[in-house]
């Protein structure tokens, strides 16, 4: 997931990429993919994407791509933003 935001983020030029807006654009994407669950030897459940097929990697781009415009349209209220690089702020 980490890797496929990487790769898309220069898409997004007027994207925050704070912390806080990394983080509500992963769990926003996690939210609307299958889930996937493995359990660890003490019985903790974590959630786990396997992207193993072209759809697979097709379906987590369309997700974070969604993501991206959500959160860019409504930034988490409360929350020191970065100003994109060449906003002129």
């Amino acid at each position: 997931m980490a890797h496929e935001y990487e790769r898309l983020l220069p898409a997004f030029p007027e994207f925050c990429a704070c912390d806080v807006c990394r983080d509500d654009v992963i769990v926003y994407t996690l939210n609307r993919l299958p889930p996937r669950y493995v359990t660890q030897r003490r019985g903790a459940v974590l959630a786990h994407l396997r992207v193993q097929r072209d759809q697979e990697v097709a379906d987590v781009s369309v997700a974070l791509m969604q993501a991206f415009m959500r959160v860019q349209d409504a930034p988490r209220p409360g929350v020191e933003h970065r100003l994109p690089a060449g906003s002129g702020g």
